[in-house]
């Protein structure tokens, strides 16, 4: 009976090795299986170790069973026991190391499972924000009533820190962008109307302008984004400043002033440097950053692109662009170079160029092409629309009208080789996009019921979160503009067709 014993012992440890061995092999779900069933096993084992041979053959004698239970069958179970508990103890020890997460497999994804990455996993965007690609419950934060006349359209708006300006016919109207509070106002003149604003303000300052009814678009003014306060103010002679005519690059105001395009201190308006115009010669944009600005200029039948070093007005470069016609243009990037142009020639050059440091052609995206109709700022399309294009590393993001006329559709090309990267589609319209503080875009969609905005991830175009406020209250007019803030998003109409709000906030 020793010798069954001690064989059984010998073969369910043998077991329990190769168990602890497969299942430190296979580990996962497997592993876990596995290690279930050794444990039963091995408690089969125990109990029929614990049962000897005498009791098992020999006929039915309870005195002798009795003798058996209280004499050699303690030695007999005294080696079960041990048989299960060495069984029981490998089977634990090896589940543990096959299941303890050492540096590696704790940070290791398995096989069936999506490695964790900035895409999948978005950044707050308020109190409705979500992971994954399923849709987040937001809600409507605040809102300012419709104000002004009908169609009024309003000139533009920054976002910047935690404050939204939104420029209005009547003057600048700055809201704390989480909860709507009024942070400060700066009504135009008596008889005067904001004509004007800079595509956004830096360090501080942006720039407005101002134009009486009939007359052109002459005063020129800095405004400090913190307080509203006006910093400096110059009335322009001659024709005035030039339509999409002026921005801020740092610390340096640039404006086409009567045919001059003038640099001036953002924060004094004292002037830097000034580069009249040719004869024939007309500003079509004006872009700048703190090192370069660009200039799409048109002389005659012909257009060319200059970069200038914004500090001093020293050419850095120019490029003649493919236009033999009338043209309009618009800059969307400084920095990778990437303009739109548009030909009054219908066989001419309609598309977004993309040049290199040293103005080197690269790349032309046409705005017609297999991926739709895309939709260019209005200076381009020559529409009320402002079809915002965005450039986020070396992609050209873009809305695209696909059938009636709507733009349902986002585009990625390279900006490379002029490829398209992902178009990803909605039943809703695309009403504008932005860029997020975590490098995704934005996209207002225009539910009819109430805005809603989906995050894209930029490298696939996947969604990766979408926040519906589904409110009647968050509607949105045919040009409206989001500017997104870490916990929330604040919308922008600059137009007013049926009392929807002039500002509201999404959170």
């Amino acid at each position: 009976m020793r010798g069954r014993t001690a064989a059984s012992t010998a073969a369910v440890l043998l077991f329990g090795a190769v168990l602890g061995g497969l299942t430190v092999r296979l580990g996962g779900t497997t592993g876990a299986v596995l290690w279930g069933v050794g444990v039963v096993v091995a408690l089969l084992a125990g109990f029929a170790a614990r049962r000897p041979a005498q009791v098992r053959d020999a006929p039915v004698d309870l005195t002798k069973a009795d003798k058996v239970e209280t004499g050699n069958g303690d030695a007999a179970d005294g080696a079960g026991r041990r048989v299960l508990v060495v069984a029981s103890c490998l089977a634990l020890v090896a589940g543990l190391v096959a299941f303890w997460p050492d540096d590696d497999t704790e940070r290791r994804p398995s096989a069936g499972s999506r490695p964790h990455s900035d895409a999948s996993s978005p950044s707050p965007t308020g109190s409705g924000s979500g992971s994954g690609s399923g849709s987040v419950k937001g809600s409507l934060a605040w809102k300012v009533p419709a104000v002004g006349g009908d169609r009024d359209r309003g000139p533009g708006a920054w976002g910047l820190r935690d404050t939204v300006v939104q420029g209005r016919l009547a003057g600048l109207f700055a809201y704390g962008a989480r909860a709507g509070a009024v942070r400060w106002s700066l009504p135009a003149p008596a008889r005067v109307a904001v004509c004007g604003m800079s595509p956004r303000a830096e360090e501080g300052v942006g720039l407005v302008a101002y134009g009486r009814h009939d007359k052109p678009c002459a005063t020129l003014a800095a405004v400090r984004t913190s307080d509203g306060k006006t910093l400096w103010q110059r009335t322009v002679a001659g024709d005035g400043l030039a339509a999409y005519g002026f921005t801020v690059g740092g610390a340096t105001a640039v404006a086409v002033e009567d045919r001059t395009v003038r640099a001036r201190s953002a924060e004094t308006g004292a002037q830097r440097w000034q580069r009249p115009l040719a004869k024939n010669c007309e500003i079509r944009a004006v872009e700048a950053t703190a090192s370069r600005t660009l200039l799409v200029e048109q002389c005659g039948s012909g257009a060319r692109l200059l970069a200038l070093d914004t500090r001093t007005g020293t050419e850095q470069w120019k490029r003649d662009l493919p236009i033999e016609s009338e043209a309009t243009a618009a800059v969307i990037s400084v920095t990778p170079v990437v303009v739109a142009v548009a030909e009054e020639d219908e066989r001419g050059t309609s598309a977004f160029l993309g040049f290199d440091d040293r103005g080197a052609p690269t790349v032309t995206v046409p705005l017609s092409g297999p991926a739709g109709k895309l939709v260019a700022p209005a200076a381009v399309a020559g529409t009320s629309d402002d079809g915002r294009a965005l450039v986020l590393g070396d992609l050209l993001i873009t809305l695209a009208e696909r059938k009636d006329l709507v733009p349902d559709v986002v585009v990625a090309h390279s900006l490379k080789d002029g490829r398209k990267v992902w178009e990803r589609g909605f039943t809703h319209q695309t009403s504008a996009l932005t860029g997020e503080p975590d490098g995704r875009v934005g996209v207002l969609l225009n539910a009819g019921d109430g805005a809603k905005i989906a995050l894209l991830d930029t490298a696939r175009g996947t969604v990766s979160a979408q926040i519906d406020s589904e409110n009647v209250g968050a509607a949105l007019s045919i040009t409206p503009e989001p500017i997104a803030f870490p916990d929330g998003h604040v919308v922008v109409n600059h137009i007013s067709l049926h009392g929807e709000p002039a500002v509201f906030g999404l959170r």
